[in-house]
């Protein structure tokens, strides 16, 4: 009888060990095909300049306001999933025509700031993937608004034991972000976040931060999610979303429904995403480096049309101008300019289209 016990007891946790794990997908690796000469775009590296004395720290964040500013996000002194109040300045603002730095903001606010935006009224909005927050600020930095609630008791190691065991219960509040990566804002101030690192959704809000919607589920299948990381939406606010770990781009409309996902081969595994002026889609794949695979290096950039039809696609591994380590964040102006901020290379560079 005892030993009949102790075996219903060990098929019992058997049986809860399979169910915590079940539906875990493997992360994706692909083999591009050899990537085009850079030939239709001249490469700058805007900042940091050489001449400046400044903690540059990891590129995370680029968008270009409606005046054509250039807004540039970087970790400073402080590093991905940080614990500290990063002390330095954190947005470096470019004058659109110039290029020259117009003011430098952001000290002492955020710990590992990861995604920006800009959005059609010109608010700057950051998300902090050590804080678990979503800042709205005015251009020149003063706080609007927090979104996100503070972590109850023991959160993040039951998210740390699900990102293991994928069933294992968090009783999370579908308020509460957990390491928000991007965020994208429609124009009735409603906005749409990558929640991407301990959460695999992406989740619509109002501009009061009520929940509307959320596709929230990991797997590898349509509508599914296994670290998505950029986000970005079209005229008719659909959105695009760079799933990273499944090395493809996903497009839902407007109430979360999925569209289609778009998984060519030449994506690779994209980081940023963001729909242009133009209409046409712009992507920085950053390569495999931080999953593991250090043989073939790789980061691009790559601009597709509306039926995910690769139009051009340009970029090498290295620290040359025109080369790329880790581009993290794309953006484009209303002249076709692309602007991209390089993790690993920690600078932000343009690339102007040979007129």
């Amino acid at each position: 009888m005892i030993k009949k016990r102790w075996w219903v007891v060990l098929c019992t946790i058997i049986g809860i060990g399979v169910y915590l794990n079940y539906g875990k997908p493997n992360v994706v690796f692909k083999e591009p095909s050899k990537i085009n000469e850079l030939t239709f775009y001249q490469p700058k590296v805007l900042w940091p300049n050489k001449k400046e004395s400044v903690e540059a720290g990891e590129g995370s964040g680029i968008a270009v306001s409606s005046e054509g500013d250039i807004y540039y996000l970087h970790r400073a002194s402080g590093k991905y999933s940080g614990d500290n109040i990063i002390k330095e300045s954190t947005i470096v603002v470019l004058d659109g025509k110039t290029r020259t730095v117009k003011k430098t903001w952001g000290a002492e606010l955020f710990k590992s700031p990861h995604g920006l935006e800009i959005d059609h009224e010109d608010k700057i909005w950051i998300t902090d993937i050590s804080m678990n927050k979503i800042f709205k600020f005015n251009q020149d930095g003063t706080l609007l608004k927090t979104y996100g609630e503070d972590y109850p008791k023991g959160l993040e190691w039951r998210l740390r034991i699900r990102n293991v065991l994928p069933n294992f219960p968090t009783f999370i509040n579908e308020n509460t972000f957990a390491r928000p990566t991007d965020l994208t804002v429609l124009k009735d101030g409603s906005f749409v976040v990558a929640d991407g690192y301990r959460n695999h959704r992406i989740a619509k809000f109002n501009p009061d931060g009520k929940l509307e919607w959320q596709v929230n589920k990991l797997g590898n299948d349509l509508g599914e999610f296994n670290l998505p990381h950029g986000i970005s939406s079209d005229s008719k606010e659909n959105i695009y979303v760079a799933d990273r770990n499944n090395a493809r781009i996903q497009i839902f409309d407007h109430r979360g429904k999925p569209i289609t996902v778009w998984n060519h081969k030449d994506i690779g595994r994209p980081y940023g995403i963001e729909v242009g002026i133009d209409q046409k889609i712009y992507v920085v794949d950053g390569g495999d480096y931080l999953n593991g695979n250090r043989e073939k290096l790789t980061s691009q950039v790559l601009v597709l049309n509306k039926k995910g039809e690769i139009l051009e696609r340009f970029g090498s591994w290295g620290n040359g101008e025109g080369q790329l380590k880790i581009p993290h964040d794309i953006a484009v102006d209303n002249k076709g300019t692309i602007y991209v901020a390089e993790l690993l290379n920690k600078r932000l560079q343009s690339f102007d289209r040979n007129r």
